[in-house]
């Protein structure tokens, strides 16, 4: 084979890998900037794509943009400029024809006080084209999944905060949409039922559907994704696995010790390139006390966001 055999034979193989990649695209977005009337601006040029099958995480600041991102996804904002595809369909254009394919939990959402658990999922199990049988077995199998089998005929008025979020999630769920847009889905929760609705997403992602949420929990990124983006100033600043996040950081091992001379201020972090540079340090400060680990995602979110992730756990429900 000649060179330019070759080159053309190389060519054409990266061009069809680049259109395998657009095909398993189920979300792309390209050049998407939100900006409002006050001239702020919440999102600034962002490109993502979402294959099939994957789970996405969000990460960001208060007022990153991650929910003006979120809310463009699923057609409540429209863009000032740029492109969103749902699994080829314009959702710009056309928005309601793209929604029909997702489940969304939003991140501030209202039930119906006078209703039972049941009825909401029923209810919303027929605007999802359900039929009236199809709609009452959906709702029991989602209930048992999220843990509210118990309160399944109990009026949602009577619920806990908590429980009132899964049931956000099941109405999501309800369909089977093969796209799951969630806002912060676990806020809320305590550690248990957290767990509960982490088990419940794989199990949807193994049965096929695609998930995009934002999180206010660390964890929750590190344990549910697949690649994770981080927003900062309405610019995507990563997208990544975690893996490769990881190989972005210079210095992957971390020490972590607290001042002798006064045990409740906040402890002394230090990074090193290497296990034995971190050794060195604490045999040279004659640490006693102390923790030496790998480099974790909140350490790439505050190298890339410069400021520490704050996880949300405070004033967790049932």
């Amino acid at each position: 084979m000649s060179t330019n055999e070759s080159l053309l034979a190389k060519s054409q193989a990266q061009t069809s890998n680049r259109e395998r990649e657009e095909e398993a695209a189920v979300v792309c977005v390209r050049g998407l900037i939100k900006r409002y009337s006050d001239g702020t601006a919440a999102n600034r040029g962002i490109d993502l794509d979402v294959r099939c099958g994957e789970v996405v995480s969000i990460l960001g600041p208060n007022g990153a943009g991650k929910t003006t991102f979120l809310r463009q996804l699923t057609t409540e904002l429209k863009p000032t400029s740029g492109q969103i595809e749902i699994f080829g369909v314009d959702a710009v254009a056309e928005p309601q024809r793209a929604k029909r394919m997702m489940g969304i939990t939003p991140q501030e959402a209202g039930v119906f006080e006078t209703l039972t658990v049941r009825e909401h999922f029923e209810f919303f199990g027929r605007f999802k084209a359900l039929s009236k049988r199809e709609a009452r077995i959906a709702a029991f199998d989602i209930a048992d999944e999220l843990g509210l089998g118990a309160e399944i005929n109990r009026r949602v008025g009577l619920l806990s905060g908590g429980q009132r979020r899964r049931i956000l999630i099941g109405l999501a769920l309800m369909g089977r949409p093969p796209l799951l847009v969630l806002d912060e889905p676990t806020t809320g929760l305590d550690p248990a039922s957290r767990q509960s609705v982490w088990q419940v997403l794989r199990r949807v992602v193994a049965e096929g559907a695609t998930i995009i949420f934002s999180t206010h929990y660390m964890e929750e990124a590190e344990r549910l994704s697949d690649r994770i983006a981080i927003i900062e100033g309405g610019q995507l600043l990563a997208f990544d696995s975690l893996d490769k996040l990881f190989a972005r950081l210079a210095r992957s091992y971390r020490v972590s010790h607290s001042d002798p001379f006064d045990p409740l201020s906040e402890p002394f972090i230090r990074y090193f390139a290497t296990f034995s540079e971190a050794q060195e340090y604490v045999a040279r400060e004659r640490l006693s006390e102390y923790a030496l680990s790998r480099a974790s995602l909140e350490d790439i979110y505050f190298t890339l966001t410069g400021e520490r992730f704050k996880d949300g756990a405070e004033g967790e429900s049932a």
